[in-house]
């Protein structure tokens, strides 16, 4: 009898569910209804109030324009002066904040314009093509005690005929009618803005057509929509009647760039409300749509300045800001209904999630370990090939017992920043005389060190092959030698070296140096100063301002020591505040040490590197080569 009850009841209850299910759902049904009326009608009335505006705006303009015709009309335009001029239509700029600027032009290439710079001032041109040629004649007025003065006048060359213009241009076949222009950059103050003028025939002189116009810069609209506020959060745009143009935004942050200096095309709208309305092929009716999560009602509406020239009135607001209670009313009837069903998807959407993450996990893991062991047999294949070529390029440096058995008081500090490197030390011998070098080649590890095997052979080369002997004539064919090598690549090279090349013989104690942007230090015995032989200020390699390398010849005196070296230990960073080594704290340092033995100093260099480098990295590869007569 229980089972039988507990049956009806569950049927009793899911009866219920569904009524009460079709019951939500029609009264949903009529909240949308609701919803959808009060936006149309909302949308309606904003478009509606915002059509006022724009005719606030502009119909004092066009009603204006009318006016001065008319006064235009009193008399012949030929006697009219500058003071005429004035008095006709420097009021009207002043008493109109819309218009930044006053034209009037004739058939006959006259063209007078007033610009209006402050309340008490302004600028007015005049261009008279038939009489004075393409010559604009300037002027600064201003107004003292209701009286016109001239400030100053001056000349300039008019780059275009009156009769070109484009306001001019559409009012020549439609005389005594209003027309308005397109959006363009005005010749008086070089804004983007429209143009409204009307035509007519002077009453005295049938073969004079005239055409007065009043400028109307996108400032002057933009600052009129930025008061254009429909509801809290809604926006409203108007664009030219293709759609192509800005022709007055709410706020410049809608626009790329600033709508008062440039005509803005509406590609450049950054508003994605705006966007949709503007590419929605429905006109003058609303529309619903979604942007970032919100519902949005948008209209876009032609707004007839005539009946050909119009603009477009773009209209974008929030469902929030009108339909906030019946959404949330909505809300919470559709949200009590579901929270059950929510609540078993969740649950179940939580199981299905936690197994296809597990999946996933395992499917990674998988995915990393080889990945990993991709990597690691890379890595050990590329460092495989690094390590060797620090073998091949070990072998073209001179040994320790080679350069021993020519320069026994000498020490050589060599600590590549990779396991290969562009720095490298050379020497040969040519009877008594010992050439050997401390170099620099462009960047380090790999790149650095097949520059240095190139530059390496090249002075072999000039010894050997091209019988080269003095410092200064090596370093000019090691340079030719590179250079022709470079030029059989398709790219522009600009790689080469810095170098100091000495060559020294033992019997007469004589010294041949020569040298490409690194120096050479001489220390006598007892003296407590440096002499630095400079080099000459270009590498091995292309310059700019290629010349040969200066010799320099000198005779040393027993106890004299040599170092020669490349930049590696003076631009090292370090110490407590992480600066350069600098080439003064190296003095400090050679001074202090060269009373010492050579293996000595050799250590007490080694360890001042390591000292000051701490925790940086070593930034660059290091050679310094010290002998000592």
């Amino acid at each position: 009898m229980k089972a039988h009850i507990d049956r009806i009841v569950k049927h009793i209850a899911v009866i219920i569910l569904v009524l009460s299910m079709l019951i939500m759902g029609y009264i949903l049904y009529e909240l949308s209804i609701t919803k959808h009326d009060i936006a149309h009608a909302l949308v309606e009335k904003t478009i509606e109030k915002t059509q006022h505006k724009l005719d606030d705006f502009f119909l004092p303009v066009k009603n204006q324009l009318q006016t001065s015709s008319t006064q235009a009309k009193m008399k012949t335009l030929n006697d009219f002066d500058t003071t005429d001029f004035n008095q006709l239509f420097a009021p009207v700029i002043k008493n109109h904040d819309q218009i930044s600027s006053l034209g009037l032009a004739t058939n006959q290439g006259l063209e007078y314009d007033i610009i209006l710079n402050t309340n008490r001032s302004w600028r007015t041109k005049k261009i008279d093509v038939q009489r004075e040629g393409f010559v604009e004649k300037w002027s600064a007025q201003k107004l003292v005690q209701d009286k016109v003065f001239t400030d100053s006048t001056w000349m300039e060359s008019a780059t275009y005929d009156p009769r070109t213009r484009t306001w001019f241009m559409g009012n020549e076949y439609t005389m005594n009618k209003i027309h308005w222009t397109d959006p363009y950059i005005f010749n008086t103050n070089r804004l983007p803005g429209i143009t409204v003028s009307t035509g007519w025939k002077d009453p005295y002189n049938d073969s004079l057509h005239i055409v007065l116009a009043f400028d109307l810069t996108l400032e002057k609209i933009n600052n009129f929509t930025q008061h254009l506020k429909p509801t809290e959060n809604g926006e409203v745009l108007i664009t030219t009647k293709d759609k192509v143009f800005v022709i007055g935004a709410p706020h410049n942050e809608h626009v790329e760039g600033n709508v008062n200096e440039t005509l803005s095309p509406t590609t450049q709208i950054q508003q994605a409300e705006l966007q949709e309305v503007l590419q929605s092929n429905k006109l003058n009716k609303p529309i619903h749509f979604e942007s970032e999560g919100e519902a949005w009602w948008g209209i876009c509406k032609e707004f007839k300045l005539n009946k050909k020239q119009s603009f477009m009135i773009l209209i974008a607001l929030p469902e929030k800001d009108f339909l906030k209670e019946i959404n949330e009313s909505q809300k919470w009837m559709a949200g009590g209904f579901s929270g059950i069903l929510l609540l078993t998807f969740l649950i179940m959407r939580s199981h299905n999630k936690q197994v296809k993450n597990q999946r996933l996990l395992k499917k990674r893991n998988e995915d990393i370990s080889f990945k990993n062991k991709v990597i690691s047999h890379k890595n050990k294949e590329i460092l495989d090939s690094i390590t060797y070529a620090k073998r091949i390029q070990s072998a073209i440096l001179p040994p320790e017992r080679l350069v021993k058995s020519y320069l026994d008081n000498s020490f050589i500090l060599y600590i590549p920043k990779d396991i290969v490197a562009g720095d490298f030390y050379w020497m040969e011998h040519i009877g008594d005389r010992i050439l050997f070098a401390a170099a620099d080649c462009t960047g380090h590890g790999v790149p650095g060190a097949m520059v240095s095997v190139m530059c390496h052979n090249a002075l072999n080369r000039c010894v050997k092959e091209f019988g080269q002997t003095a410092p200064a004539s090596i370093l000019d064919k090691t340079r030719a030698i590179l250079l022709d090598e470079f030029s059989k690549s398709e790219d522009n090279m600009n790689d080469g070296m810095d170098i100091s090349l000495c060559s020294f013989d033992r019997n007469t104690r004589k010294l041949e140096w020569a040298g490409a942007n690194n120096p050479l230090w001489i220390i006598s015995q007892g003296e407590d100063s440096i002499r630095e032989i400079k080099p000459d200020k270009q590498p091995i390699g292309r310059h700019h301002k290629a010349t040969n390398f200066t010799p320099h010849l000198m005779e040393l005196q027993k106890g004299d020591t040599l170092y020669i070296f490349t930049d590696g230990l003076q631009d090292q960073f370090g110490g407590s505040k992480g600066k350069k080594f600098k080439p003064t704290r190296l003095r400090e340092l050679l001074l202090s040490i060269t009373h010492l033995p050579m293996q000595t100093q050799r250590q007490k260099i080694k360890d001042a590197f390591t000292d000051w480098k701490g925790k940086h990295e070593q930034v660059d590869d290091i050679c310094i080569v010290a002998v000592q007569v």
